[in-house]
């Protein structure tokens, strides 16, 4: 199932798809993330047999292994640890090039998971969205995800979600899958920074102060968030090739998520485009 988020050129390629085995949606606008995969969820409950939703973006590189193998695991770990939230593969980040580690806050501190030797999987807090399998019964547990947020941090808001309400999330390091995060990587010394438009800006620093208003998401997440936003804050202002735009957007997000403001970013009420 493809849910176009009001692509400019659907036609070009919906006409490739086998019909037989692709059912596409049409949002006819960017209705954003969460907006889109409940869309999609809703969807598949329509047929009436799934018992699963596996999650991908568009810039996901899946093997055709992957999906069978992640439920082999959900099999397996609902029959000796507790109820499933949803489980995803050992990412590479293509950008950064490098692994990206599954994050789980222990005594207040985030542990950076990475595959150990004869370590198979792992539990975590959160996952990224594509490439997560996720049992229905989760979602009927812990509901839809969050349309107010619109794209960044949809996924860590479900997952936090999901642990408040009891269900684990779970990386398993045996399956593993390539995907893109940004447009490039911002080098500073040994560190790569994704990086994103600046509209990206406004809605991390947004949503990370929206989430940090709600009581079931954990006090040292929110702690640990602020101080690493705030570090990034003057990684972009002094190194990004967009630096204005970042630091406007930047400042824009935290103004709005003081003020609690959610949904798709309004460019007539910010005054300028971006």
């Amino acid at each position: 199932m493809i849910i176009d988020n009001g692509s400019a050129n659907l036609n070009d390629w919906r006409h490739v798809l086998p019909a037989s085995n692709f059912h596409v949606i049409d949002q006819g606008i960017n209705a954003g993330i969460a907006a889109a995969l409940n869309t999609g969820l809703r969807t598949v409950r329509e047929f009436g047999t799934a018992e699963f939703a596996v999650l991908f973006d568009q810039d996901s590189a899946p093997s055709d292994a992957m999906v069978d193998q992640l439920e082999q695991y959900h099999d397996e770990l609902t029959q000796h640890h507790q109820p499933v939230a949803q489980i995803g593969p050992y990412f590479f980040e293509q950008n950064r090039n490098h692994y990206l580690p599954f994050i789980e806050f222990a005594y207040g501190v985030p542990l950076r998971k990475h595959a150990r030797r004869n370590v198979r999987w792992t539990t975590a807090d959160y996952l990224i969205t594509s490439g997560s399998l996720v049992p229905l019964s989760a979602i009927d547990r812990v509901g839809s995800l969050d349309e107010s947020l619109f794209i960044d941090y949809v996924d860590i808001e479900w997952g936090l979600r999901a642990k408040a309400a009891g269900l684990q999330s779970y990386g398993v390091y045996d399956v593993r899958m390539h995907h893109s995060i940004g447009e490039r990587a911002l080098r500073l010394a040994s560190i790569r920074v994704a990086m994103h438009k600046p509209i990206r800006r406004y809605y991390y620093y947004r949503n990370a102060l929206l989430l940090c208003r709600r009581r079931y998401v954990p006090v040292a997440w929110k702690i640990h968030e602020v101080a690493r936003l705030s570090v990034k804050f003057w990684i972009f202002a002094l190194f990004s090739p967009r630096r204005s735009a970042d630091v406007r957007m930047m400042i824009r997000g935290i103004l709005d998520g003081l003020r609690g403001r959610s949904g798709k970013y309004d460019e007539q009420r910010a005054g300028r485009p971006h």
